[in-house]
């Protein structure tokens, strides 16, 4: 955002972009500014849920001293636990131990501890990065053992991220089913496939290993589906099995999609 200033202000263009996506996608968003993507992390756990923050600069150290060690990144439950065994409970009281010090309790990992107790963060922003996989998940508010249930929202989920792929012109290679059980057991099967981005392919794919996976005698608490070995590209007309009644149909789908939203068009198979 850095220049942003200079013509109406990187708080006021930070506040329309967050406005723009609630309005659009009707979900809450928290985001902080500041001059690192430390503090600006860090910031943005305070203000959760669904809150905006901004630290000025040269207020790093001031926004990060009262709060808890473990509120950083890197300080994990043993690391947290060997500093407030030595009455370091605050990422001030953090910041003023010597970094001599951290380097004979943690290693290397101590120099870079001690720099983010100071609010020093030289981390680049990469402003883009080629997609690797997309997918979706769902944890369920009651643990449940209802099949037909689950397959509606396979087949919610697995149109959602197709029509994603469609619409930044991917195709996957790869598809891969998780289910996490009632008792925390989590099992994922994946599927290599011919390279494609159609609906009713990737469907039947996605209940084949649904199916493969399920233990019908447990109840289920969590499903995804995550498609990867992502390339450019249009799905390919295969010859003899794609009907110009097929290809005009997601033609049209997508159209309309794109026009009024995804929650206005769906597969009658999870109503």
């Amino acid at each position: 955002m850095t220049g942003m200033e200079k013509f109406f202000g990187t708080v006021r263009f930070i506040q329309h972009l967050r406005m723009k996506i609630i309005k659009e996608s009707g979900l809450s968003i928290s985001h902080a500014l500041a001059t690192n993507k430390l503090i600006s992390k860090v910031a943005t756990n305070e203000c959760k849920p669904n809150g905006q923050l901004e630290v000025k600069p040269g207020n790093e150290q001031s926004f990060l001293a009262p709060l808890p060690i473990d509120r950083l990144p890197m300080v994990g439950n043993k690391t947290a636990a060997l500093l407030r065994r030595m009455g370091v409970e605050t990422i001030f009281a953090l910041s003023r131990i010597p970094v001599d010090l951290l380097v004979n309790l943690l290693g290397k990992n101590g120099i870079e501890l001690w720099r983010k107790a100071q609010g020093i963060d030289e981390t680049p922003i990469v402003p883009y990065h080629e997609q690797k996989s997309i997918g979706t998940e769902n944890t369920f508010e009651t643990d449940t053992i209802d099949i037909r249930f689950l397959h509606k929202e396979l087949v919610r989920m697995t149109e959602k991220i197709a029509f994603e792929l469609r619409c930044n012109n991917k195709l996957t290679g790869c598809v891969t089913v998780k289910i996490r059980y009632s008792d925390f057991q989590t099992l994922t099967m994946q599927s290599a496939i011919a390279y494609t981005s159609n609906d009713h392919i990737l469907l039947q794919k996605v209940k084949e290993i649904f199916n493969k996976l399920l233990d019908r005698q447990l109840s289920v608490r969590l499903i995804g589906v995550r498609f990867s070995n992502l390339v450019a590209g249009s799905s390919q007309i295969n010859m003899f099995e794609d009907r110009q009644e097929m290809i005009s149909l997601y033609q049209a789908i997508d159209s309309i999609k794109k026009q009024f939203g995804e929650k206005f068009l769906f597969r009658a198979a999870y109503i």
